[in-house]
């Protein structure tokens, strides 16, 4: 059965408090009920492990946040950071194509794994001009490693920069004899991101965000992996408190595999949780934001990612939202970035809420020089 990769992508994430890098935002046939259910049992379970005789450990930055300019930071990683995340560096625009798909944590009466054929979108990535990045971002991107440990795998954060939005980080992990805690391939940076391994022991994500792991397949190598992850504010989504000095990464370590814990019920879990740290890592001041309107709501929108708000709107709503809603940025000189539309997702990541929806963007935009930003067909001017 043929499924276009886009169907319900706006659908509203359904809350998983800690750590939740993928969710119902995202397809149904690509995220199975198990999965789901199975991963909000391992995140519950590691909550529990706050209160219990394990404790907490944290791990503090320095209390003075790293700030380096913008070049600089570039020019520190090769010249490739703003590549990397924003640019074409090691990404080739993909046109639209079919692809066979596993079901995750589904298999057929002979034990395969339950496949399917799915429509992915088109994906547009343009290379990244330095002297513009560093206009945008200014002095708000962090630029001081933080090194965070759970069992033998060793995760690094580098970067990060946010604007009340989203948040993208940049970080690496490393492992001896080879990285196993995630499943990651050009299919998944395609659709839904690196996801974890059933067979992993170890889970962890940024307790502010939830996004998408883009695994940078041409500097990876098996034991270390160059990760960059497109995240939407959780405050916006859920509520949560705002991000003020830090985000933090929590950690979780189990006795026993991922993919086992949902065998075990919530009041015995604990017992099998190793280790469950949190990190502190610093951030800069938020970038700055733009605000577009129209007769359908708002645009907030920054060099990195932006949210439709359609409250006091009276023609569209953002949950009616679908495969076929139209995303275009119109610059002052005519030229246009078709961010999606029903054929093409060229986002790093993308999520609905109750009025529209979040975007963070595959390249920055230049919000000194947009003319009009569409949503399916209106125009919201600043």
């Amino acid at each position: 059965m043929e499924q276009n990769f886009k169907n319900d992508i706006f659908e509203k994430d359904i809350s998983i408090e800690e750590f939740d890098h993928i969710t119902d935002g995202v397809e149904d046939h690509v995220f199975s009920e198990r999965y789901l259910t199975r991963k909000e049992s391992i995140m519950n379970d590691a909550k529990k492990a706050k209160i219990s005789k394990l404790g907490t450990k944290v791990a503090a930055a320095a209390a003075v946040v790293a700030l380096a300019a913008p070049f600089a930071v570039n020019a520190a990683t090769g010249g490739e950071l703003f590549g990397k995340l924003w640019g074409n560096s090691g990404k080739d625009t993909v046109e639209s194509h079919t692809a066979i798909m596993f079901e995750e944590g589904k298999t057929n009466d002979d034990g395969s794994p339950v496949t399917y054929e799915a429509v992915l979108p088109r994906i547009e990535y343009v290379e990244a001009d330095p002297e513009v990045a560093a206009r945008l971002i200014d002095d708000k991107m962090t630029t001081e490693p933080v090194t965070c440990s759970v069992g033998d795998t060793t995760i690094t954060v580098e970067s990060v920069v946010r604007d009340g939005i989203g948040i993208v980080a940049a970080y690496t992990i490393e492992k001896e004899g080879g990285v196993d805690c995630l499943n990651y391939s050009q299919l998944d940076n395609e659709s839904r991101g690196a996801w974890f391994s059933e067979d992993t022991t170890i889970v962890f994500g940024f307790e502010e965000g939830t996004g998408k792991i883009w695994v940078d397949l041409e500097n990876s190598t098996e034991d270390k992996l160059y990760c960059y992850e497109y995240m939407c504010d959780n405050s916006l989504l859920y509520g949560n408190a705002p991000i003020t000095d830090h985000v933090t990464l929590k950690t979780c370590e189990y006795t026993m595999k991922v993919s086992e814990i949902t065998n075990v019920s919530k009041e015995d879990a604990a017992q099998y949780i190793k280790s469950a740290n949190d990190y502190v890592i610093p951030v800069a001041d938020k970038l700055d934001t733009k605000m577009f309107t129209s007769d359908n709501g708002s645009v907030e929108i920054s060099p990195v990612s932006m949210v439709w708000d359609s409250t006091g709107g009276t023609e569209i709503k953002g949950e009616t939202l679908g495969s076929d809603t139209t995303l275009k940025i119109t610059y002052n000189d005519g030229t246009e970035y078709l961010v999606f539309d029903a054929n093409t997702n060229s986002t790093g990541y993308v999520c609905g809420t109750d009025t529209g929806f979040i975007a963070l963007f595959n390249r920055l935009v230049d919000t000194d020089n947009i003319a009009k930003i569409t949503v399916n067909g209106i125009d919201f001017y600043a």
